[in-house]
């Protein structure tokens, strides 16, 4: 999960996913197509066995959920190791779903789609490394393939929890290989949020996906945290990754070998930062931490080794 400057990243976990998805779903105000089942992830809820990030901004005033349970290290820290799909080899279909207070203008959805093929050209440069020289390059691109307008005053303020689920049930589409974006206000002071990939949960797949502030595209209105990374932070997690000072100084860090241990998260862009005593600078550059737009511009071989094999553990073809 991330945030602004009243915004923070957070990180929910199955545990978390039980009492997310827990609950009856209200009625909608949009028209939307039922979702379709597929296997793939773990609803993030309290309680249960899901994951999920989320990413806030420096001096947030709401706190991140204490969603991580004990075990989560062990239970999800290492994936099984697989060969490493070619670079750009998986292209995966996104779908953004704009969620308004208002029936838009036509000139507010002009702006909104100008804004959304930003966020795309964003995405697929952080993955595909050209966003630094020392940036890895990963496996992955992504496609627009379809853009929702839905009109919901109670999803634009969306906070995780029950209207999230409302919210998901009536929009989500695809399957687990479908990256399902909902963009809104988002209460609560977020940046977005994101659900590790697991198996599916009790027919809780519509959980899955990345929510995210609408303005946090680049282009948009969240001061320093609008060139369009919350979008790349939060497919990091959705790829598996966890934040660069997910277990501090520990051994196990974010269990990506080539990034260095970080005690906290850092936010601004503070260089030559180095909160913990084991080799290397805090990784302050890395989508993975809590910095601002400008100071994120990479992923690390390591990390997209690790979303390969997130891909091919518990992404491709439904795999679970």
């Amino acid at each position: 999960m991330r945030r602004r400057s009243t915004f923070r990243v957070a990180v929910l976990t199955a545990t978390a996913a039980t009492f997310l998805a827990s609950g009856g779903a209200s009625g909608a105000l949009a028209t939307a197509a039922p979702a379709t089942a597929s296997p793939g992830v773990t609803a993030c809820e309290p309680g249960a066995d899901a994951h999920g990030a989320a990413r806030v901004a420096e001096g947030a005033t709401a706190q991140e959920p204490e969603l991580y349970a004990k075990n989560e290290a062990n239970a999800y820290g290492v994936i099984k190791d697989a060969p490493r799909l070619a670079n750009g080899s998986v292209t995966i279909p996104t779908v953004f779903h704009m969620v308004s207070d208002h029936p838009l203008t036509a000139a507010e959805t002009t702006r909104w789609n100008t804004l959304i093929a930003a966020q795309m050209t964003v995405l697929n440069d952080s993955f595909a490394g050209r966003t630094a020289g020392d940036a890895a390059n990963t496996p992955f691109r992504f496609s627009l393939v379809d853009t929702t307008w839905t009109v919901n005053s109670a999803w634009y303020t969306v906070v995780p929890g029950k209207n999230e689920r409302d919210m998901k049930k009536a929009l989500y589409t695809g399957d687990s290989e479908t990256l399902n974006v909902y963009a809104a206000n988002i209460g609560g002071g977020l940046l977005g949020w994101a659900y590790f990939p697991k198996d599916y949960n009790n027919g809780r797949d519509y959980i899955d996906g990345v929510v995210m502030l609408d303005e946090s595209m680049p282009g948009g209105t969240a001061g320093k945290y609008a060139l369009g990374d919350t979008l790349t932070h939060e497919v990091g997690h959705w790829l598996m990754l966890e934040h660069t000072f997910a277990h501090g100084c520990s051994a196990a860090g974010d269990f990506v070998a080539d990034t260095p241990r970080e005690a906290a998260p850092q936010f601004d862009c503070p260089v030559g930062a180095d909160s913990c005593t084991a080799p290397g600078l805090d990784p302050i550059h890395n989508f993975m931490d809590y910095t601002q737009d400008s100071c994120m511009n990479m992923f690390t071989s390591g990390q997209a080794d690790r979303m390969s094999d997130a891909w091919v553990a518990f992404r491709a073809g439904g795999a679970g």
